[in-house]
């Protein structure tokens, strides 16, 4: 990102109108990058939880110290003016770039994190290093990570990463990530010579699969019904199945988070055609603030 010009904060100095002092002047800089955003004071002022009458005293006060109108009104709704899309531009990446610096510094009470054996050992390690100022604790293991969403409601833990459920009524949440299964399929079989399989290819040998109850398992069972695939199941959990695999019994399917960290003699991954199988991870927390944290420090890292 380029950096802006910079910009003064500091503007009470000029003024003595018993507004006062910088804090509140930051006060009225975000009313107004909240505003040029919503287009609207009524949005904007629902976003803010501040009442809309206090928020265009705000925007008045703010007109006058800059010495400028902000806004004009049309059709669509408030427009920036000249000056004040100006303003805008300069200002809403510094006060962005403020809020990430104070995040980072401030003493947070404990965050408690739900994950799952897999989140935990291919995923959470890599964000580590952007917790650091955070006191971020993993207090709950679940090996069905919708089991983490009860704990949510419960207020026994603060956030988690819960797979293919976009939202729940009372706790925030946002997509963090797609993730891809991949075959894990022996080394000696003909099909792993292959760049990528499909899954017609799979379904003639042994299937290694998941629990009942968890989501691969339903998808799996659902598609060899329905395209009347017949094949052998062998259940068991995702730590164990590259194992199984590497001994020759059959195939498995592995997200692509943990097969790209792992290595197995006599494992082969393959893609997919056509990604069949896939999963949406969503990421949870108790109240939307936290929620915005989180996903800053846990987004944009590839595995």
């Amino acid at each position: 990102m380029v950096t802006p010009p910079e910009v003064d904060f500091t503007i009470t100095s000029s003024y003595s109108k018993g507004e006062g002092d910088s804090d509140m002047n930051l006060h009225k800089l975000n009313y107004f990058i909240e505003i040029a955003k919503q287009r609207s004071y009524t949005k904007a002022s629902k976003k803010l939880y501040v009442s809309q009458p206090a928020l265009s005293k705000q925007m008045k006060l703010l007109e006058e110290e800059m010495g400028f109108p902000l806004f004009t009104r049309s059709a669509k709704g408030l427009e920036l003016t000249e000056k004040g899309l100006s303003l805008y531009r300069d200002i809403e990446p510094l006060l962005n770039q403020l809020d990430h610096v104070v995040h980072q510094y401030q003493n947070h009470d404990t965050i408690r994190f739900g994950s799952t054996p897999l989140l935990s050992s291919y995923f959470l390690h890599k964000h580590y290093h952007k917790l650091e100022y955070t006191n971020f604790q993993v207090t709950a293991i679940e090996d069905d990570s919708q089991d983490l969403i009860p704990l949510l409601k419960a207020n026994e833990i603060d956030a988690a990463i819960v797979q293919d459920i976009p939202s729940v009524k009372g706790l925030s949440s946002t997509l963090l990530f797609e993730d891809e299964f991949l075959a894990a399929i022996p080394s000696n079989s003909p099909i792993a010579s292959q760049s990528s399989v499909t899954l017609e290819e799979c379904f003639t040998q042994k299937q290694i699969i998941p629990p009942k109850g968890t989501s691969l398992h339903e998808k799996l069972q659902h598609i060899m019904a329905k395209n009347q695939f017949k094949s052998d199941v062998l259940e068991t959990h995702y730590q164990a199945m590259a194992g199984i695999v590497s001994l020759g019994t059959g195939i498995a399917y592995l997200p692509e988070m943990m097969a790209k960290q792992i290595e197995y003699r006599g494992v082969t991954f393959l893609p997919i055609k056509g990604r069949p199988l896939k999963r949406d991870m969503y990421l949870y927390a108790i109240t939307p603030s936290m929620l915005d944290f989180l996903f800053d420090k846990l987004s944009n890292e590839s595995f």
